[in-house]
């Protein structure tokens, strides 16, 4: 994980998967009646935790120390 293409392309990964789930979590959350301003802080937050979950889950699997 050295590899600052892999770690680029990794984060690439990470942050498409993050906005999937993002724009599906406040399309949702719009569509259950939340007013937009509220949905967009929904999918804000789902797009934080999404990609700290997917980097967390990188590093841990390749074994890199803190």
């Amino acid at each position: 994980m050295t590899d600052p293409t892999l770690r680029g392309l990794w984060l690439a990964i990470a942050t498409l998967a993050a906005c999937i789930v993002a724009a599906t979590t406040g399309l949702l959350a719009w569509a259950g009646g939340m007013n937009p301003p509220t949905a967009i802080l929904t999918a804000g937050g789902a797009f934080a935790g999404t990609i700290l979950l997917i980097l967390t889950a990188v590093r841990f699997t390749t074994g890199q120390p803190e």
